[in-house]
């Protein structure tokens, strides 16, 4: 590892507390523990982090009047560098920007490597359906940040995704191949204790892909059909689907059971975890769902959809089901409610998996290939 000295990371929003980001912010610190300096260009820069990570602000952002500024200073900094990681759009596109910048006024960049979490959803869709659907879309601003975004992904040298999942819609979307890295938790700290439970929860953003209304209703139908009628389910986290969602919870007359809880710390979080029946991770198409993993160092375990990206790593190890389906959902809750025994035996048999999921594990896992591609 000592042939890396420096790695610039891109990556628009670092500041934000986003699973993406706190694996940056982890395999950044790893990093300076082999002596592998580390620095983040982003548009949002994070708060209260080590001085060992450099933060440098850069208009990453979707402005086309600032284009041409922006990958002018990115390729005249990138050069400076032994490798270059990229994390996500736009990041991509400004990649892209940076490399016909360099490639134009004789400027040698490293050897670039992408560690995609996803790629947008607004664009491409989840799935072969949406994705043909948006294809041929009339939007010419939509079509235009296609254009560029595959300009980007083109010029990039080397991929690796968090997922089987996201490695198969790499190669839908732009026809490429990448090597399967599996994403790390951040908090590694493993809760023994096994609780029976005393409520569902949820824990992540609130937005519409979260598919929090689908978990509402399979949670009414759940409280027909048992005696404990101030069952709680809580939702742990913010976004711009609260308001919209606090109105559902309202009609639907279950303010006393649908508790929002907003911003939690990640003692708070182990504690919600550990104290669950399971956690409900209702987004259909979710690109891993690093929270499953945390929830079984809490000795939690989860119901998740079957087209998760985290399904294929736990599928021996959590509760699936079609997270179209309402009732699918509401008799996932009830197996878990009413079998005593369903946690216990998960969170036994996971053990096993856990390591694989660690900084360590995946920080040299990513170095490692970056060493091997240079």
């Amino acid at each position: 590892m000592n042939n890396i000295k420096k790695i610039a990371i891109i990556h628009p929003t670092f500041g934000y507390n986003g699973g993406a980001e706190n694996v940056i912010l982890s395999f950044s610190e790893y990093c300076h523990s082999l002596n592998i300096e580390i620095t983040i260009y982003t548009y949002k820069l994070r708060e209260n982090i080590s001085n060992n990570i450099k933060q440098i602000k850069t208009d990453i952002k979707l402005n086309p009047f600032i284009f041409n500024k922006t990958a002018k200073f990115l390729a005249n900094e990138l050069q400076n560098y032994d490798a270059v990681l990229i994390h996500n759009f736009p990041a991509t596109i400004f990649y892209g920007l940076a490399f016909k910048y360099a490639e134009k006024n004789n400027i040698k960049l490293p050897k670039s490597f992408w560690y995609c979490h996803e790629p947008s959803v607004r664009l491409y869709g989840y799935d072969d359906k949406s994705y043909n659907k948006l294809q041929k879309t009339w939007d010419i601003i939509a079509r235009y940040t296609m254009h560029l975004d595959r300009f980007g992904v083109s010029k990039i040298d080397y991929i690796m995704s968090n997922s089987i999942r996201t490695k198969e819609t790499v190669k839908r979307v732009y026809n490429r191949d990448a090597e399967v890295i599996y994403p790390c938790i951040t908090n590694s700290n493993i809760i023994t204790e096994i609780n029976e439970g005393n409520y569902f929860l949820y824990i992540g953003r609130i937005e519409k892909p979260k598919n929090l209304d689908n978990a509402f209703k399979a949670f009414k139908l759940l409280l027909e059909k048992i005696d404990n009628k101030e069952l709680k389910f809580i939702i742990a986290g913010k976004g711009r689907e609260e308001k919209y969602l606090k109105e559902i919870v309202k009609n639907m007359n279950l303010e006393n059971n649908i508790i929002f809880k907003g911003f939690v710390s990640e003692e708070e979080k182990n504690e919600l975890l550990n104290k669950s029946y399971a956690l409900v991770m209702p987004a259909i198409n979710e690109p891993f769902g690093l929270t499953v993993i945390e929830a079984l160092y809490c000795s939690c375990i989860s119901i998740i959809s079957n087209k998760s990206g985290v399904y294929e790593a736990v599928k021996d190890y959590s509760i699936s089901c079609n997270m179209d389906n309402i009732e699918d959902i509401t008799n996932s809750m009830m197996l878990v409610y009413k079998d005593k025994n369903i946690k216990h035996n998960i969170i036994s048999a996971s053990k096993s998996i856990l390591y694989i999921f660690t900084v360590k594990i995946y920080s040299e896992n990513v170095i490692k290939y970056i060493l091997n591609h240079l």
